[in-house]
C-alpha cells in the first residue's frame, strides 16, 4: 500500500505509516493544530484514568492506538481490550498479506478492498485520535481504489472527518459527493445555502444526517461566541472547544447572530428533510439503544435508518448538545408507536374513576379474533375412569404457593373446572353466570371465580347476546384463559374441564368447519354464539404463540358441582353486567413493577416512602436493569401497576414500547419520582407523542396548584387537598378532563394528569421533591388510596 498522500473527493489525507513507537508525548506533535481538541475525542489520554501528562504515556504495543499512563492501568484495562486489540492484529496481519498479494498481481482488487475495509472496521472500535486517523486513511484507500464505493465507504468518511474535527474537509466532501464532483472541491462555503444538496435524489441518509450535524455544530459555535460575555479562550476553559470552521470565520464578531439565524434556519431545515427521507431516523438516532445492524436495507425503511446511524451515531453523540438539540427539535417528527392496540384511543380523563373497581377493570387483556389456524385439543385421560385430582393434585404454585390444580407429570399444567349456568333459560329475562373452580376448598370455601354473563358481547359488532345456557359455558371457558394468575404461577398450558359438550366438541371439533365454512352451519345458517367463539379461539391462539398449550376434557357432572353451585349463585344473585369484563380473583392483590434503571439511590432518598407505601397494598416487585424490565414487562401476566420512577425509559425503546404494550392492554402506569426531573424536554415531549398524547413538558417552578373537583371522582377528592405547594415539572396540553392538579389560576399548566391510553391509565406526577400529598396522588391514581 502506498504511503503519503493522495486526493479523492476534496480530501488531502495522509496514509498512517506503520512507524510506531512505545512511548508518545505531548512534544511528539509537529503540527500546532493536532492540539486542538476534537469535538468527542480529545487529546491522547490514558485509557483508565484519562490522565494526559506531564510524564510521557506509553501505547499498546500491539494495536498502537491506545494509550496508558503506565504499565498498571494498561493490565487494568487488559481483559476489555483484549478482544478489540486482537482484531486489528488480525486483520492488519490479512491485509498485509493481501497487500503483497496485490501487488504481485496475486490477489484481485475485490479481495483486497475488503481486508482493507476489514481492517479499518476493526479501529473503528477504539475512540481514539490515531485510531480514527488511520481507519479514515484505510476507508480512503478503498474510495480510491474502488470509484464505484460498493462497500459504502462514502457513507462512513464524513462522519470520521466530524469525530476528528476536520469539518471543511468533511463539507468539502459532502459538497463534491451531492455534485458528483469528486476530485475539484477545495474550501467550500459552508455557510452557503443547503438548496444543491437536493438535486440529487438519491443522496444518502447518512450524508444528509451528518450535513445536519454540521450545520448543528456551526451553529452552537455561533451562538457562543455570539454571547456577549464569550472570550476567545472560554472554550478551553469550559471544555467546549469552537470547530474549525467558525473559528476561521469569526474573526471579527460582526454579524455573528444575523450569520447564526441563516444557519439555525439551515439546520431546521434538513432536520424536516431527514424526516421526509427516512421517518425512521431520528427516533433510532436518540434512542439510547443502539439498534441491530441490518444486513440489508432499501430507501426509507427502518432498516436503512438503522445503517444509516451506525455510520454516523459517534459523531453526533461526541458532538456536544447535539442530542439533546436534536432531540428537541426532532420530537415534532415522532410516530405513534404501533405496536398493540395502537389505534386506540388516548388522552381523555374520567371523572367516574374510583380507584380499586376501576383498578379490576384496566386488567382486561386486548381481546383478539381468531385468525382460524390454531385450535384447541381434546384431553385424552390414561383411562376412562381416571380422576382429575388424581392426574391434577392441589400443588403449591408462585411466589405466595397458592394451590392449583397442577399436573402430576407436567408442572406447568393446571386443570381448571368451569361451567355456566342461565336462569330461565330460553323464556323472558333470561340470567346468566359462570364460574371457575382453581383450586382445592379450603374450610368449605373453595378458589372460586364467578361473575354474570355481560348483556354485551366481547366485541362491538357482537350480535344475539340474549343470555343461554351455551353462551354462560362457553364464556366460563374464555374467563379461564383470560385470568391473568397463570403465567406468575408458573403455569403456562391449560386444562379445561366441564361437563359441556358443546364446548368440548365445539372447540375440538365443530369449529374447524365453521372457519372453513366463513362462520356457517352445514345447514347454511350462522354459527350462534360466533363472537364467543371467535374470542375463544383468537385466547388459543394467544396462548400457543406464548409457547403454551389448550385443551378441553369433558368430565361428568357430578365431577363438576363446585362451578356449578357457583355458576347458578351467580346468575341469581349477581347484578346484571353490561359491558364483557375479565375476571379478577377476590382476594388477590394487585401486582406492582417499580421501573427505576438509572437513579436507584436518588429515588430512595428522595421517594423511598412512595414505594414502601404501594409494596404495603400490593405484590411488588423492582426491576433495575433493561434485562429484568422486559423480562417481568413480557409475562402473560404484566403488574396491573407500572411506577416509573426514572427518565431512563425514555431512553430505552425496547422498556418503553414494553411498557406502552402493557399500558394499552390494561395496565395503569404511573410517571412519577423522579422522572420528571431526568429527561431533556425533547425526551419528554418525544416519549409522549409515542403514546399518541399531545403533552409537552412545561414550566419548571415552585407553585401553588389546584384540584380539579369535576375532572377527580368525589371519593377521591374527598381524601385529597383542593390546594397545595409543590416544585414541579408542569406539563402543557393536557385534556381538561384528565388535569387532576393545575397551577392555581390558569389551565395550561398541568401539574399531575391522569389519562385513559387504551384499556389503562397513565399517570403523570410532576413534583420533583416527593411531597406527601403527591404520593396519595399516586396511591389514587393506582387506585391503592382506599
Amino acid at each position: 500500500m502506498a504511503h503519503g498522500g493522495f486526493n479523492f473527493v476534496g480530501l488531502s489525507i495522509p496514509i498512517i505509516t506503520s512507524g510506531y513507537y512505545d512511548v508518545v508525548s505531548d512534544d511528539d506533535d509537529d503540527d500546532d493544530d493536532q492540539n486542538i481538541s476534537p469535538y468527542g475525542l480529545g487529546p491522547k489520554k490514558c485509557a483508565v484514568c484519562a490522565k494526559q501528562g506531564p510524564a510521557p504515556l506509553i501505547v499498546c504495543s500491539s494495536c498502537k492506538v491506545v494509550f496508558y499512563c503506565g504499565t498498571a492501568h494498561q493490565a487494568i484495562d487488559q481483559p476489555q481490550h483484549s478482544s478489540p486489540c486482537s482484531a486489528i492484529k488480525r486483520t492488519r496481519e490479512k491485509l498485509h498479506g493481501k497487500d503483497e498479494a496485490f501487488r504481485a498481481g496475486y490477489c484481485d482488487s475485490r479481495h483486497y478492498m475488503k481486508a482493507i475495509f476489514a481492517t479499518a472496521h476493526a479501529l473503528l472500535k477504539i475512540d481514539t485520535v490515531p485510531a480514527m486517523e488511520q481507519a479514515l486513511a484505510h476507508f480512503s484507500d478503498v474510495l480510491r481504489f474502488d470509484g464505484g464505493d460498493k462497500l459504502g465507504v462514502e457513507n462512513i468518511v464524513p462522519g470520521l472527518l466530524l469525530r476528528l474535527g476536520r469539518e471543511q474537509e468533511c463539507y468539502d466532501f459532502l459538497k463534491g459527493w451531492a455534485l458528483m464532483d469528486y476530485t475539484g472541491i477545495r474550501g467550500a462555503d459552508a455557510f452557503e445555502p443547503i438548496d444543491l444538496f437536493f438535486s440529487r435524489e438519491d443522496l444518502s441518509l447518512s450524508h444528509l444526517a451528518i450535513l445536519t450535524l454540521l450545520k448543528l455544530r456551526l451553529y452552537l459555535d455561533l451562538e457562543q461566541v455570539g454571547r456577549s460575555d464569550y472570550h476567545n479562550d472560554e472554550d478551553e476553559l469550559f471544555g467546549r472547544p469552537l470547530g474549525s470552521l467558525v473559528r476561521a470565520r469569526m474573526r471579527s464578531r460582526r454579524n455573528v447572530s444575523a450569520t447564526a439565524a441563516v444557519v439555525e434556519r439551515q439546520y431546521r431545515k434538513l432536520c424536516q428533510v431527514v424526516d421526509d427521507v427516512n421517518p425512521y431516523f431520528w427516533e433510532a438516532l436518540v434512542d439510547g439503544d443502539i439498534p441491530p445492524l441490518p444486513d440489508s436495507c432499501r430507501f426509507g425503511t427502518v432498516e436503512e435508518a438503522h445503517l444509516a446511524v451506525h455510520q454516523c451515531r459517534a459523531a453526533w453523540h461526541e458532538s456536544e448538545d447535539a442530542i439533546v438539540m436534536a432531540g428537541s427539535d426532532t420530537a415534532q417528527f415522532t410516530s405513534v408507536y404501533g405496536g398493540r392496540l395502537a389505534g386506540a384511543g388516548a388522552g381523555a380523563g374520567d371523572p367516574h374513576w374510583q380507584g380499586d373497581e376501576a383498578l379490576k377493570r384496566a386488567n382486561n387483556l386486548p381481546k383478539d379474533r381468531a385468525t382460524g389456524d390454531v385450535f384447541p385439543s381434546k384431553f385424552q385421560p390414561p383411562l376412562p375412569t381416571s380422576h382429575p385430582t388424581n392426574l391434577f393434585p392441589p400443588t403449591p404454585t408462585g411466589p405466595q404457593q397458592t394451590l392449583r390444580f397442577v399436573g402430576r407429570n407436567d408442572q406447568t399444567t393446571a386443570l381448571v373446572y368451569t361451567d355456566g349456568a342461565c336462569a330461565n333459560n330460553g323464556q323472558t329475562n333470561p340470567r346468566g353466570g359462570w364460574a371457575m373452580v382453581l383450586g382445592p376448598a379450603y374450610g368449605g370455601e373453595g378458589s372460586i371465580v364467578s361473575g354474570r354473563l355481560e348483556e354485551t358481547g366481547p366485541f362491538d359488532d357482537s350480535q344475539d347476546c340474549v343470555a343461554t345456557s351455551n353462551r354462560a359455558e362457553l364464556r366460563a371457558a374464555i374467563a379461564a384463559l383470560r385470568l391473568r394468575a397463570w403465567e406468575k404461577e408458573g403455569l403456562c398450558s391449560i386444562v379445561i374441564a366441564t361437563d359441556s359438550s358443546y364446548v368440548v366438541e365445539g372447540a375440538t371439533d365443530w369449529v374447524r368447519a365453521w372457519v372453513r365454512n366463513g362462520w356457517r352451519t352445514r345447514k347454511g345458517g350462522h354459527v350462534k354464539n360466533r363472537d364467543l367463539w371467535d374470542l375463544l379461539l383468537g385466547e388459543v391462539e394467544r396462548w400457543v404463540a406464548q409457547g403454551g398449550r389448550v385443551a378441553f376434557w369433558k368430565i361428568p357432572r357430578e365431577l363438576n358441582g363446585n362451578a356449578d353451585g357457583a355458576a347458578k349463585a351467580a346468575a341469581h344473585g349477581r347484578p346484571s353486567v353490561m359491558a364483557f369484563t375479565d375476571p379478577v380473583e377476590s382476594d388477590a392483590q394487585p401486582s406492582a413493577l417499580l421501573l427505576y434503571l438509572e437513579h436507584e439511590s436518588l429515588f430512595d432518598t428522595v421517594h423511598g416512602h412512595l414505594a414502601t407505601r404501594i409494596a404495603a397494598k400490593a405484590k411488588m416487585e423492582g426491576a433495575t436493569t433493561v434485562e429484568a424490565a422486559l423480562a417481568i414487562l413480557g409475562r402473560r401476566a404484566p403488574p396491573s401497576i407500572i411506577l416509573v420512577a426514572d427518565g431512563a425509559i425514555t431512553r430505552h425503546r425496547k422498556v418503553c414500547e414494553a411498557v406502552m404494550d402493557c399500558l394499552r392492554g390494561g395496565s395503569t402506569v404511573v410517571l412519577a419520582g423522579c422522572f420528571s426531573s431526568m429527561v431533556s424536554s425533547g425526551e419528554f415531549n418525544r416519549f409522549f407523542a409515542r403514546i399518541g398524547l399531545p403533552w409537552q413538558q412545561g414550566l419548571y417552578e415552585r407553585k401553588m396548584v389546584d384540584l380539579g373537583r369535576n375532572v377527580v371522582h368525589a371519593r377521591l377528592a374527598s381524601r385529597l387537598p383542593s390546594t397545595y405547594s409543590q416544585k414541579a415539572v408542569f406539563v402543557k396540553k393536557v385534556a381538561p378532563s384528565a388535569a387532576w392538579y393545575t397551577l392555581s389560576g390558569s389551565s395550561g399548566q398541568t401539574a399531575m394528569a391522569f389519562a385513559q391510553v387504551g384499556l389503562g391509565r397513565l399517570g403523570y406526577v410532576g413534583d420533583v421533591n416527593g411531597e406527601d400529598v403527591s404520593d396519595m396522588v399516586v396511591l389514587a391514581m393506582c387506585g391503592l388510596l382506599g
